[in-house]
């Protein structure tokens, strides 16, 4: 890993990065001391990083360096984001000339991302985790940022993910003004717990309803749970993003799960059987008063017409309501969360590569043409 060059803003990493985030008693940097004691594959073990952090006066951002793509999780790599993933997919396509059509897409992709060499990157505000949430002075630090990287990884593209402009409608513009090339990335949801007027949605009220109704199971708070269920809660999360959906997804550990827990990183709710078995579990992370949910898994083995994933929503919503919080709720199952009142937005990656050579430009360019152009429109016209 290149030496950082003397300019503004530190660049730290292993025991210095973790001894200037001792003093912050937020749970999101006890993680981040965890990631940086451990390495980003003790918590998960198919995510391929480098940890670090850049620190601009008092504020201090996560950092991570990639250089590789194999077998990488989506947080870390735009090769498994835009080519592995989707490729993975290709059954979901019912009509057989659309799936050859995105298959011979997807070759083309790849070739285009290997030019761009676009998993050589450093990222910053990355928390590794699907939904990053990012600091509300980010736009302050820009342009600091970037040209601290730009001079300690001259080979390196910058990368953040995870813009968009709910909590701060001048931050795409404000990137665009620094350089940065904004390259649509999904579809996400938001819920606004600051005007919860989603709970008079007639789809919540009977969803809250059915909770209530719920037989055999209690809620599970945070302080509830107990060593003995952590194996459980790790359980959970495989059975439904990694055995149901795909192990392209961080495939979190038990270790992260402890820690998480112990730590609080994350906020774990759940619902209990009566026999005591553990059957549904979320965790949210939190930045402020903006919340995600990184978490979530359930015992698929079970009746589906138990609605699992319908009563952790409720709960998750009531909870939302109560604090008075902003709900990012990432991507995907985009028709249930608009009936249940989630608003949609574009998400883009932003990508700094002013210093690259012609041709890694060129590619970031091409890149950014085909996803804005057709990506965007597909992704909005399908409610994805």
């Amino acid at each position: 890993m290149p030496e950082p060059h003397s300019a503004p803003g530190e660049i730290h990493f292993g025991s210095e990065a973790n001894s200037r985030l001792a003093h912050l008693t937020e749970a999101r940097y006890a993680y981040w001391r965890g990631v940086l004691q451990n390495g980003s594959k003790a918590y998960a073990s198919n995510l391929k990083t480098s940890p670090g952090i850049i620190q601009v006066g008092k504020r201090i951002w996560p950092l991570t360096v990639n250089d590789h793509r194999d077998d990488n999780s989506y947080p870390c790599s735009l090769h498994t984001q835009y080519v592995t993933y989707p490729r993975a997919e290709l059954s979901l396509i019912p009509d057989a000339f659309q799936r050859k059509m995105a298959r011979i897409g997807l070759v083309g992709l790849d070739g285009l991302l290997g030019v761009a060499r676009s998993d050589r990157v450093v990222q910053w505000s990355s928390w590794l985790f699907s939904t990053n949430l990012h600091e509300r002075e980010m736009g302050s630090d820009l342009s600091e940022v970037t040209q601290r990287l730009v001079s300690a990884f001259p080979d390196h593209a910058v990368l953040v993910k995870n813009i968009h402009g709910v909590e701060d409608t001048g931050l795409p513009q404000a990137f665009q003004d620094n350089g940065y090339e904004l390259i649509t990335s999904r579809q996400i949801y938001f819920f606004d717990g600051r005007k919860p007027d989603f709970l008079q949605k007639s789809t919540v009220k009977r969803d809250i309803k059915s909770l209530g109704q719920l037989r055999g199971y209690t809620t599970v708070e945070h302080e509830q749970f107990e060593p003995k269920d952590l194996p459980r809660i790790t359980e959970l999360y495989r059975l439904l993003y990694l055995d149901k959906h795909s192990w392209l997804n961080p495939q979190y550990t038990e270790a992260f799960v402890s820690q998480a827990w112990r730590e609080r990183w994350l906020e774990f709710r759940g619902l209990r059987h009566d026999s005591g078995r553990l059957d549904a579990v979320f965790g949210c992370f939190t930045s402020g008063t903006t919340t995600s949910t990184p978490f979530i898994g359930y015992d698929t083995h079970l009746p589906p017409e138990i609605g699992f994933y319908r009563h952790l929503v409720s709960m998750l919503l009531l909870r939302l309501a109560e604090r008075r919080w902003l709900l990012n709720y990432s991507s995907g199952a985009g028709d249930f969360k608009r009936r249940r009142g989630g608003f949609p937005i574009i998400e883009y990656n932003a990508v700094y590569h002013g210093h690259l050579p012609p041709l890694r430009r060129a590619a970031f360019r091409a890149l950014a043409e085909l996803a804005n152009r057709w990506g965007k429109d597909f992704l909005e016209e399908n409610e994805i």
